[in-house]
């Protein structure tokens, strides 16, 4: 494929800021991200064009939608509250990352496993279930598990990959998908309040791992999960109170920033 153009786009900041596990720097420019049994390396060229290694096709039939493309993040950033001067210097440095459109399963999963666990661990484990259960892209590439494969594995098979008490979780969660006791896809014909409701009767699934499924796996922009950085960022900047409400269905795009800004500092 040619080089693309995608205005404003931080790749960097975006692969590194905590949203999506199977994205990771793998040389000075280079970038791999696995997602949906596809696997994608792409080049930042600077002066904001990039190099994919698939063709127009896939790229505009996947991952244009799963980079966000078609929205004006600079009308985003440009909007927020001019006497917010912590969110506008946390625009400032972070207006070049994306929200990431994943899958809604992938990134249960995912946050699930992320409770108290650092992000180069979390990622340990999310390859650990791939490599394991997942069905072979390429090459040592593998999918991410299907709810129908992970809900086979017994509980000692997961613990191998590390996930500690989480295991039942994922083991709970993978038969309640898998059984059709609650369908993920579906649940996007919800509203926020009742989408939270229902992903809260997964196990291991409060309302701070809901939020992020909200944002990242429904692309529900105004979640704000609070997690210690954002809890962080309230007190200190707002009095313990949280902007969401005024900041709209931008909310969680601007928590981003927020958390990406407060761990720079």
């Amino acid at each position: 494929m040619t080089d693309i153009l995608i205005p404003g786009f931080d790749i960097a900041l975006t692969a590194a800021s905590g949203q999506c596990f199977r994205f990771n720097r793998i040389g000075d420019t280079r970038f791999r991200v696995i997602a949906s049994s596809r696997r994608l390396e792409i080049e930042d060229l600077g002066a904001h064009r990039f190099r994919p290694d698939c063709d127009e096709q896939t790229w505009r039939s996947f991952w244009h939608d799963y980079f966000d493309m078609d929205r004006d993040y600079a009308a985003v950033m440009a909007a927020v509250p001019e006497d917010d001067m912590f969110l506008r210097e946390a625009a400032a440095f972070a207006g070049g990352l994306r929200i990431l459109r994943q899958d809604p399963w992938e990134t249960l999963i995912g946050f699930i496993i992320s409770q108290r666990k650092n992000l180069p661990a979390i990622k340990g484990c999310v390859e650990a279930l791939s490599s394991r259960f997942g069905s072979r892209i390429d090459g040592d590439t593998f999918a991410f598990p299907t709810p129908a494969r992970l809900a086979q594995a017994d509980i000692e098979e997961l613990r191998a990959c590390a996930l500690g008490y989480r295991a039942p979780y994922i083991q709970q969660t993978a038969r309640m998908a898998a059984s059709g006791l609650i369908d993920l896809y579906a649940l996007k014909a919800l509203d926020d309040a009742d989408l939270q409701v229902e992903l809260m009767r997964f196990p291991g699934v409060g309302v701070k791992v809901a939020d992020c499924v909200m944002l990242f796996g429904y692309s529900r922009t105004s979640a704000f999960p609070r997690d210690v950085w954002i809890n962080r960022v309230l007190d200190r900047y707002y009095h313990g109170e949280s902007p969401a409400p005024r900041l709209g269905a931008n909310a969680g795009i601007l928590q981003q920033c927020m958390f990406c800004y407060i761990r720079s500092l």
